[in-house]
Parts: C-alpha cells; structure tokens; sequence
C-alpha cells in the first residue's frame, strides 16, 4: 500500500480520536509485503497492549475495508525485522532433519567486522567451512546485542548452503528445555533424544539457563556427549564466559572448554558507526528508500546507544520509518540531525543524555579528524593543539568540570595551559566568524 496515511485516517474515525492518538499514532509505518502492513515501537508494553486490546478489532475492519492486516514488530529486536525484501526473506530452511529454526537473514556477508568481533568471526566462518573438524564445540559469548545469534545463524546457514543433505538444529536453551518438557510428558522421551542425537550440528543460544532445571541439564550433557561421540559439530553461545555461569555442573563446563571458548567483546565508538553504515546499505536495499543520512546522525546514535547493536539497528529503522511517514512523496530527503533527534525522542532520552568530557573528545576527534589519543597525548602539533584547544573550551562551558581536572583528563595538562586554551578559542571566536559559527555547531549537538 503506497499511501498508509488514508489507513491512519480510517483508524482514527475506528477507534476514536483519544485512543488513537495514546496507541495508533505512535507507532511507525515500516512497510508493507503481502497485504501485511508492518508497523513498529520501541515500546514493548505498548506493543503488547495493542496486540491484546486493539489488534484483533483493527485487523478486522482495515481486512474488509483495504485487504490489509497490521503487524506490530519492536523496534530493539532485530529478530522481529519484517522480511520486506522478497530477495531476502526470512522463510526458514528446510533439511533432512525438518525445520532447522535458522533466520536467512543472518549470513557472514552481512556481518559488520570489527576488531572487537573479529576473532569469532573467524572462529565462526572456519566452523561453517569445516564442521566438527576445526573447534568444536564452539563457544560464543558477549553481552546482549553484540551479535552473537547473528554469527550462530550464520554458521548454520553457510552449513546448509555448502552442504544440502546435512542437517542443522538451531534453538535456545529454553526452547529446549520446553521441549523436552512437552516429550516428557507425552512420555516421548525417547523420541527427544532421537531426534538431537540424529542431527550433523547443533546450535543452541543462551546456554547459560541450561542449569535452570536438573532433568534437562543432565539430557543436553547425554546428547552432547553422544554427538561428540558421532563428530558432529556443537555451536554454544552465552551472555557469560563457562567460569561465570551459576550452578553450572563441572562436567558440562569442562565440555564446553574441549573446543574453543571466544568472546565479543562491546564496541567502540568507530565500531558502532561502521555497523550503522552497514546497516544502512541494508535498509536502503531492503525498504527501498534513497534517505541520505549525515555520518552526524550516525555518530549521535553510535554515541547515545553504546551497550546494543540490535537497539542502534531498532533506531535505524524508526528514524527511516519516521522520514518515510513525513516524506511520503519525495524519493530523496536529507535528514537533519534535528529531525534526528525528534524521530528518537522514545529511544534516546535526551533529557537525561549527560555531557561527558569523554563524549566531548570523541565527537571533537571524528570532527577534526584525529584519535582521542591525539588528544590527550604531550604532542603540540597543530594537528592536535587545536582540536585539544576546541574539546577543553567546550568542556568547560557544557561540564562544571574544573579546570586542574580538565588538565587531568587532556593528558595531565597544568590548570594554567587548560585556561590559556580557553582564553584562546574564545579569543578565536570572537575574531572568526566562520569559526565561532562551527563552534556554536559543536556546542548545539550537545544541547539541542
């Protein structure tokens, strides 16, 4: 459907103006595929609200009305990215063993490397190229939204691409622990172990809550051991290194250790924006729009969310999707970061976004071109003076920070040189024009 705004208006007569406007208008209009309209928050009780009040009554009268049912998706779980794009859907593959439970969309072209990912990466992609033959198992882990599943699914489905008659289970533990479960009491067990031990790789996420029930710990340590036994291929992957995980059983961490034990670790700041820029390309192939977005806004969301890539992505996708709502009609728009910021107001609070003297010296170096290092360092090269010169002028005039501690943080700078920078930028600004104008630039990113 080309024009969403005419189902909006139909909503709001539906439903009534005040219920429209606490749940309907919110929400953003990603997309449409197969007569499914994909709208989205970051709200996840919100989303759950609509789902149990509204979602049924809607579907059926925009079903009548405009052949058209709504799909909610949050916006900070990239698993419920709708598969707009007919050439990367999300249909799950089919094997020997039946559903493998894999999401195609997670592939290794598709994964952003950086220097804090790259050594999974490449355990990873040498797992998928030589199953059971190079570290297995193969043990993943990192905090939350750092890619982990992405590089799990990635090993299945290469897997599966270079090998069709293999087959491939990917679950998380509490799958697995439900399941067997639900074979349990259909007095199936048998059929459970059957069916785990019978597969060419296993792929299990969030290992780490295996221990929550002692039947179903002491099933995963049988079937782990008997695929070992077979050489088929074991990938794990946990928010916590094997040593850190509670009540863990000493005979299962010492399984998990045979293979190879790999961390992820968090992102830096150029990290995080080479993932955005990735992920832009994606969302331009994928919904089709031709928004040009600054590296500024790019760097204001790698700076506001540091901890998460699924809800950098999930703010991607609301800022495109708002753009898309008001620039409907238009196939180019350049986004501002002003609009940047209106669009993220749910996702990035900037009424408690604090002003760091690190977050200062990152954001002067990527303007100016140099490394925090550069900063900080005793070098007085104008390369790096000048921009040290502009991040202590604005520390000063955005932090309470005092001068001596601003010292310490340029690179045990004396409080004396700290104030003759001051005095020099705003001697600076009050003689150049152009330069007062580009400071102003700097200080607003950090108010506005």
């Amino acid at each position: 459907m080309d024009d969403f705004e005419l189902v909006k208006n139909y909503l709001e007569k539906m439903l009534g103006k005040q219920t429209f406007d606490d749940w309907i208008s919110p929400l953003t209009y990603i997309g449409t595929k197969d007569d499914i309209a994909y709208v989205g928050s970051p709200d996840r009780k919100k989303n759950t609200w609509i789902k149990q009040n509204l979602l049924d009554k809607i579907n059926k009268n925009t079903k009548a009305e405009f052949n058209l049912t709504l799909k909610l998706v949050s916006f900070d779980d990239s698993d419920d990215t709708p598969p707009l794009d007919e050439g990367n859907n999300t249909d799950n593959h089919k094997n020997s063993n039946g559903n493998s439970n894999l999401k195609s969309r997670y592939t290794f072209e598709n994964f952003v490397q950086v220097d804090q990912n790259r050594m999974a990466y490449s355990f990873a992609h040498s797992v998928s190229e030589f199953p059971s033959k190079s570290y297995n198992p193969l043990y993943i882990y990192s905090d939350v939204g750092l890619g982990k599943t992405h590089l799990m699914n990635a090993i299945g489905n290469r897997i599966l691409q270079n090998n069709k008659n293999m087959s491939v289970i990917y679950c998380t533990s509490s799958e697995f622990m439900n399941e067997y479960v639900e074979y349990n009491r259909l007095n199936k067990r048998t059929e459970f172990i059957r069916k785990y031990t019978s597969v060419d790789v296993l792929l299990i996420d969030d290992i780490q809550y295996i221990t929550k029930w002692e039947g179903t710990s002491e099933q995963f340590y049988y079937i782990f051991n008997q695929l070992r036994e077979l050489d088929k291929q074991i990938v794990l992957c946990s928010d916590k290194h094997p040593d850190y995980i509670p009540n863990l059983e000493h005979r299962i961490k010492s399984r998990f250790e045979w293979g190879a034990v790999v961390d992820i670790l968090p992102y830096d700041l150029e990290g995080r924006i080479a993932i955005l820029k990735s992920k832009l390309v994606e969302r331009k192939i994928m919904l089709k729009n031709h928004f040009e977005i600054p590296e500024e806004i790019l760097y204001y969301i790698a700076s506001s969310i540091k901890d998460n890539v699924r809800k950098m992505e999930g703010a991607l996708n609301r800022l495109i999707g708002y753009a898309d709502l008001k620039f409907p009609d238009t196939d180019s728009n350049k986004i501002t970061l002003q609009f940047a910021k209106e669009a993220l107001k749910p996702i990035i609070s900037l009424s408690k976004k604090t002003v760091t003297i690190e977050s200062i010296q990152e954001y002067i170096a990527k303007e100016f071109n140099v490394t925090k290092t550069d900063l900080v360092s005793k070098s007085n090269k104008r390369d790096y003076s000048n921009p040290r010169q502009v991040a202590m002028y604005i520390t000063k005039k955005l932090t309470k920070t005092p001068l001596h501690e601003i010292g310490v943080h340029f690179g045990g700078k004396h409080h004396s040189t700290v104030l003759h920078s001051i005095n020099k930028v705003e001697n600076q600004i009050e003689s150049d024009y152009e330069f007062a104008r580009q400071i102003d630039a700097y200080i607003k990113f950090f108010e506005e």
